[in-house]
C-alpha cells in the first residue's frame, strides 16, 4: 500500500490537466469544462499560482457562455479580467484575455447589456490592433458582429463580418473562419426575420440564399475542424434556414441533430433556441398540437432565465399554435407576453443605438483602418460608462441609484485625488417629507420627488453625478468645483426648489429642501458622505430650507 503524500509536481500536473479539460478547444462538454475550471481555480489558489488561476477563470466564463449561463459570465468576468490584466502575466495571458472579452460580448449582448457588450468588443479591437493576426482579427469581428446583431442592426453586423472575412479569411486558420461563417449565418437569419413581410420577396430570398451558403461552408469546415459547440450552432442555424426555404425534411434532420447534441452536451441556451425552431417546423407542417405542447414545456423550463430573444420566439410559436387551434384566450395571453418582451427588447436596442451608436467611421475602426476610428471607439466606451444600466436606475425618478453613484465615484475620485483636483459632494433632503405624505398622500409625495429629480437634472452639468440616495434624499458629486463655487451652486439649487412652480401640485403644498455640503481634500466617498450628512443634519436643526457646509 502506497501512503505517499502528493508532491508539488503531482499537484502541478493535475492543475495542467484540469486546465486542458476546461479549455473550450479541448473537446470537453461545457458541463465538464465548467467543473474542471472550478477545480483548477481552487487548486491554483491553493498552490499560489496566479497565472493558472487567471486562466481558469477565463475558461470558466467561456464554458458558461456555451451553457447559456450569461448572467454568471457578466457577474464573474470583472474579477477574471482583473486577474488576466496583472502586469506580470499580461503578455502570457493575452490570448485568454481576448477569449474572455469575446465571451463577455456574447453574454452581455444576449442579456441586453449593450453598454458592457460594446465596451468589451471595442477593448477586443484595441487589443487586436490594426495589424493583428488574421485569427485575432476574425475573433474581434465575431464579437462585434454578435453585438450589433443583438442591438437590432443586422446590416451593420453583416458588414463587419463580411469585411473581416474578405480581408483576413484567406490567411486565417479554419478554426478561426468556422465561428465567423456561423455568425454570418446567424446574422442572415436575423436579417431574414427583420425583412420578411417588410421587403421585396426577391430581396428576402437573396438573403436566405446567402445565409444558406455561409451555413454550408461552415458545415463543410466541421469535417476538418471538429468543434462540438460550433456543430450545435451550425446545424441549428442551417436547419432554421432550410425551414424558411421550405426544405422541411432537411431542416428536421439538422434541427433534431443540433438539439440532441446541445442536450447531451449541457448547452442549455442552444437547446432552448433550437426547440423554438423545431416548434416553427411543426407549425409549418400543420402540427400545432405538438408545437404548443413543446413550447409550454419550454416556457416552464426557461422560467425567467431565458435570453429575451428565445423567450420571444417561444411565446410567438405558442401564440400561433393556440390561434390555429382556436384557443383564442390562450393565444392572446402568449401574444401579450411576447409583445411586452419585444417592446422591452426594442427599447433596449433603440437606447443602445442612440447612446452607443457606432458610426460609419467606427465601422472602419472595426476593420482597423485608421487611428482616428480607434479614438472614436474609445469615446464610445467612455459614453457607455456614463450611462447607467437599468440595474443602476431609480424606477421612480429615473435618476441613478446608490449603485450607480458608488460606481461613478469609484471612477472619478481616484483620478481627482491623483491630480489634486477640486471635488465637492452635496446631500439634499426634502424638508418635512413625511408631513407631505401624511397631509397630501403618497402619490403627491412621489410627484414631488419626480419633479425635484427633473429640476436637479436641468440645473446640473453633464459631468456632475446625480443620484437618488434613498427616500427623499438626493446626492450630487460636483467634480472640479471647490468649496466657494459649490456653495454658489447649492444656494442656487436651494432657491430653485423653494421657488419651483411645479411643486404647487395642490393647495397648501410647500416644498423646500435642506442641503449639506462637503469638499475635498478627503477623496474617500464614504468620508465625504459622512461629512455632508452631518452638515445636512445641522441645516435641519437650524430651521430647514438652508445650506450648511461641513468643516
Amino acid at each position: 500500500m502506497n501512503d505517499a503524500l502528493p508532491t508539488p509536481t503531482d499537484d502541478l500536473a493535475r492543475l495542467q490537466s484540469l486546465l486542458a479539460t476546461a479549455d473550450p478547444a479541448g473537446g470537453s462538454t461545457p458541463a465538464v469544462g465548467v467543473d474542471a475550471a472550478r477545480q483548477a481555480q481552487a487548486l491554483a489558489l491553493a498552490l499560489s499560482r496566479p497565472l493558472e488561476h487567471a486562466r481558469a477563470g477565463s475558461r470558466l466564463c467561456v464554458q458558461r457562455v456555451r451553457m447559456g449561463h450569461y448572467a454568471d459570465v457578466i457577474t464573474d468576468s470583472a474579477a477574471a479580467l482583473a486577474l488576466l490584466r496583472a502586469p506580470e502575466h499580461r503578455s502570457e495571458l493575452a490570448a485568454d484575455e481576448r477569449q474572455l472579452l469575446r465571451a463577455v460580448t456574447l453574454a452581455a449582448s444576449e442579456t441586453g447589456r449593450f453598454d458592457l457588450a460594446l465596451d468589451a468588443a471595442n477593448e477586443l479591437l484595441r487589443l487586436t490592433g490594426p495589424l493583428g493576426a488574421a485569427a485575432e482579427s476574425l475573433g474581434a469581428a465575431f464579437a462585434l458582429g454578435a453585438c450589433f446583431e443583438r442591438m437590432g442592426d443586422s446590416w451593420q453586423a453583416m458588414r463587419v463580418v463580411e469585411q473581416a472575412l474578405a480581408s483576413h479569411g484567406a490567411a486565417a486558420p479554419e478554426s478561426a473562419r468556422l465561428p465567423l461563417l456561423n455568425m454570418q449565418c446567424a446574422i442572415g437569419i436575423g436579417l431574414f426575420h427583420r425583412l420578411n413581410g417588410a421587403a421585396d420577396v426577391a430581396e428576402v430570398a437573396q438573403v436566405l440564399e446567402r445565409t444558406r451558403a455561409a451555413g454550408n461552408q461552415a458545415l463543410a469546415l466541421l469535417e476538418t475542424t471538429p468543434d462540438r459547440s460550433a456543430e450545435v450552432a451550425i446545424r441549428g442555424n442551417l436547419g432554421e434556414v432550410k425551414l424558411h426555404l421550405g426544405e422541411f425534411s432537411a431542416a428536421c434532420t439538422l434541427l433534431q441533430q443540433a438539439h440532441q447534441l446541445a442536450s447531451q452536451g449541457g448547452m442549455q441556451g442552444y437547446a432552448w433556441r433550437i426547440a423554438t425552431s423545431l416548434a416553427d417546423l411543426q407549425l409549418a407542417q400543420g402540427q400545432p398540437e405538438l408545437a404548443l405542447a413543446a413550447m409550454n414545456r419550454l416556457i416552464d423550463d426557461m422560467a425567467h432565465v431565458a435570453p429575451p430573444q428565445t423567450a420571444i420566439r417561444a411565446h410567438h410559436a405558442a401564440y400561433r399554435a393556440c390561434r390555429e387551434r382556436g384557443h383564442f384566450e390562450d393565444a392572446l395571453r402568449h401574444f401579450e407576453v411576447m409583445e411586452r418582451l419585444e417592446r422591452l427588447r426594442t427599447t433596449q436596442q433603440l437606447r443602445a443605438q442612440s447612446e452607443l451608436f457606432v458610426t460609419r467611421t467606427e465601422v472602419q475602426h472595426a476593420q482597423w483602418q485608421t487611428e482616428q476610428a480607434r479614438l472614436d471607439a474609445q469615446a464610445q466606451r467612455q459614453r457607455a460608462r456614463e450611462y447607467a444600466v437599468h440595474a443602476e436606475r431609480d424606477p421612480l425618478t429615473g435618476l441613478g441609484n446608490r449603485r450607480y453613484f458608488d460606481r461613478r465615484c469609484a471612477e472619478l475620485l481616484p483620478a481627482a485625488q491623483r491630480d489634486a483636483q477640486a471635488v465637492s459632494l452635496l446631500l439634499m433632503d426634502v424638508d418635512s417629507f413625511k408631513a407631505i405624505n401624511d397631509c397630501h398622500g403618497h402619490p403627491v409625495g412621489d410627484r414631488v420627488l419626480v419633479a425635484l429629480a427633473r429640476l436637479l437634472g436641468e440645473n446640473t452639468r453633464t459631468v456632475d453625478v446625480l443620484a437618488r440616495h434613498g427616500g427623499e434624499e438626493f446626492v450630487i458629486l460636483l467634480p472640479g468645483l471647490g468649496l466657494d463655487q459649490a456653495v454658489e451652486v447649492c444656494e442656487r439649487l436651494r432657491r430653485c426648489v423653494a421657488e419651483q412652480a411645479d411643486f404647487a401640485l395642490q393647495p397648501g403644498l410647500c416644498v423646500t429642501a435642506s442641503l449639506g455640503l462637503a469638499a475635498a481634500p478627503g477623496y474617500d466617498v464614504q468620508g465625504l458622505l459622512k461629512r455632508a450628512d452631518l452638515a445636512l443634519y445641522q441645516a435641519k436643526r437650524e430651521g430647514r430650507n438652508r445650506l450648511c457646509v461641513a468643516p
